[in-house]
């Protein structure tokens, strides 16, 4: 019986898929860095995350807190992000993001394409090693 317990678990271990740390990502806003100590962007479960904070006031943005939801507002373009969900919802229709959004040492963290491009009406390029993110607002990406 030992036998048989030790082999489910060595063969429950071996497939289940390793997590890696977060990872800092150094996010930039027009080449300007967005946080000089950094830590505001992280590259978490394999998608980068930003500060949703931070990213409205790099915007100048309006921000509420609603129970389980961050509300923001760019530009007249309103987005509602919910704890632990995968769906936003984006003026009058909701998007799946590639994950969900989540709170960090009491900070709420959102996808940052999904922020950068749906709500903020922006760009942002990543660096093929995924540690650096670049918010394109008045520059003109490089190709």
């Amino acid at each position: 019986m030992r036998r048989l317990a030790a082999t489910v678990l060595l063969t429950l271990t071996l497939a289940a898929p390793a997590l890696a740390a977060d990872r800092n990502v150094k996010l930039t806003l027009d080449g300007r860095p967005v946080d000089r100590a950094g830590g505001i962007a992280v590259l978490h479960n394999g998608v980068i995350y930003a500060d949703v904070v931070d990213l409205v006031k790099a915007f100048d943005g309006l921000l509420t807190f609603q129970g389980p939801a961050t509300v923001v507002t760019i530009n007249g373009v309103t987005a509602r992000f919910t704890l632990g969900s995968r769906t936003a919802t984006i003026g009058d229709g909701a998007i799946t993001m590639p994950g969900q959004t989540f709170r960090r040492n009491g900070d709420v963290y959102v996808p940052l394409e999904i922020f950068i491009t749906r709500v903020a009406n922006a760009k942002v390029k990543t660096s093929p090693d995924r540690t650096r993110a670049d918010i394109l607002v008045n520059a003109n990406p490089v190709s």
